[in-house]
């Protein structure tokens, strides 16, 4: 994990209260790697507005968008900020925020602990029917017919 994700990460479960920063170069230009995971986007989930109106909030999710919590920590805090001076952000944002959004959470790998239960379980459950298969005493000859062995 990328040492200032987990520091986000951290920070939030402490209780942090985020305070806006002050404006750097990089705030208004869609970066390199940013690019790299737009392109990996399917339509209709790749932001358009956002890149020109907020390309610094672009960039975070393309550096957030592999760790699920930071992920879910930052939406929430773009879509209900408690900050007192937030206006809001333009429909059209509003709408791409939330298509990322969803798609970020109908797309994310099962965690390890369920896909090593779910693998556990086919393995066995595939173990258990093969192990019939070999018990069984019938063979079938080339036109299918069963014969004993």
């Amino acid at each position: 994990m990328h040492e200032s994700t987990q520091s986000f990460i951290d920070a939030e479960a402490a209780g942090h209260t985020w305070e806006r920063r002050s404006p750097s170069p990089e705030d208004d230009q869609v970066l390199g790697h940013t690019w790299n995971w737009l392109n990996a986007l399917p339509r209709g989930v790749r932001p358009v507005h956002l890149l020109v109106a907020f390309p610094r909030i672009a960039n975070d999710l393309s550096r957030l968008w592999s760790e699920t919590a930071a992920l879910d920590l930052y939406f929430g805090e773009k879509e209900f900020s408690p900050r007192p001076d937030r206006l809001g952000f333009p429909a059209l944002i509003k709408e791409e925020l939330l298509a990322m959004h969803v798609y970020s959470l109908r797309n994310r790998p099962a965690p390890y602990g369920e896909r090593a239960s779910q693998q556990m379980s086919l393995l066995g459950h595939d173990a258990a029917r093969l192990g019939s298969d070999s018990s069984e005493s019938a063979l079938a000859d080339e036109d299918g017919h069963s014969k004993s062995r």
